[in-house]
C-alpha cells in the first residue's frame, strides 16, 4: 500500500530516536487535557481514546493518574517508543498503531482527544475524514477535545508531496525535536467550519499557551450534534 504523506512522521521519529535517543517532542505532558477531562466529568471508568499519541507524553501521564486511555498513532515507531517509556515508568496501558483515515475501527468512547495532530493533515479531504472519525466514535454523550497548532489568524500549508523529503532534515535542538514534515495552519473560522461539517457542535473554543512544544494552540471542545440538546 502506498504510504500517505503524513506517514513521513514515522521516518522522523525513527531518525531522532536512533540518532539522539531523545523524544522528538520533549517529555512534558499538556495539562489542558486533564483539566478538560475533569471539567466534563471523566472518571476512571470513562473510556478515552487519544488520536495521534506520538511518544505518549499525555497518555502515559493520564494513565498514571488512573484514567482509562487507549492511545493510538499512525507511526509504529512512536508506538514502540510509547510502550518502552510506559514500561520504564511502571505504567500499564494500551498503545496501538492505527491510521484513522483508512481503518475499520468500531469502538466508541466517552472521550476522544488529540493534541497537535489535525494540523499535520494538509489535504482538506483528510482533515474532514479526521473530524468525521471523531464524530463516528463518540458515545451518545461523549466529548472530544481537538487541539491544533496555531493562533487562529496565521495560515500556512506545506506541500504534501515533499513530506518525506522534509522528514530527512537534520535536527538543530538537543532537547525538543519538533520539525515539520507536513503542516497546515488555518484560521478560527476555517477550523470551526470544518468541525461543523463533521456534524460536531462546538461547546467552547480558546487559545492555549500551555500545550507542550507549541507557543500557542487552538483548542475546541465538541460533542455530536445529533445527540446535543
Amino acid at each position: 500500500m502506498e504510504r500517505k504523506y503524513y506517514e513521513a512522521y514515522d521516518d522522523r521519529y525513527k531518525k531522532v530516536h536512533s540518532e539522539k535517543n531523545l523524544a522528538w517532542a520533549g517529555e512534558g505532558h499538556s495539562p489542558t487535557i486533564e483539566a478538560l477531562l475533569k471539567k466534563h466529568g471523566a472518571t476512571e471508568k470513562s473510556s478515552i481514546l487519544e488520536i495521534g499519541c506520538g511518544e505518549g507524553q499525555n497518555a502515559i501521564y493520564l494513565l498514571s493518574k488512573g484514567f482509562n486511555v487507549r492511545a493510538s498513532d499512525v507511526s509504529p515507531e512512536a508506538i514502540r517508543w510509547c510502550k518502552k517509556k510506559a514500561k520504564e515508568q511502571g505504567v500499564s496501558g494500551d498503545f496501538f498503531v492505527m491510521d484513522i483515515l483508512r481503518n475499520n475501527f468500531t469502538q466508541k468512547f466517552d472521550f476522544i482527544y488529540s493534541v497537535a495532530v489535525l494540523h499535520m493533515l494538509v489535504e482538506q479531504e483528510d482533515r474532514d475524514k479526521f473530524l468525521r472519525f471523531v464524530h463516528d466514535h463518540l458515545n451518545e454523550h461523549g466529548k472530544a477535545f481537538i487541539i491544533v497548532m496555531g493562533d487562529g489568524v496565521e495560515t500556512r500549508k506545506t506541500d504534501a508531496s515533499k513530506a518525506f523529503e522534509l522528514a530527512d532534515r537534520p535536527f538543530w535542538d538537543e532537547t525538543i525535536q519538533v520539525a515539520t514534515t507536513s503542516c497546515r495552519m488555518v484560521t478560527w473560522q476555517h477550523f470551526l467550519d470544518e468541525i461543523d461539517r463533521a456534524n460536531l457542535k462546538v461547546l467552547n473554543h480558546f487559545l492555549d499557551r500551555t500545550i507542550a512544544g507549541f507557543v500557542v494552540s487552538m483548542v475546541a471542545e465538541v460533542e455530536r450534534k445529533d445527540f446535543s440538546n
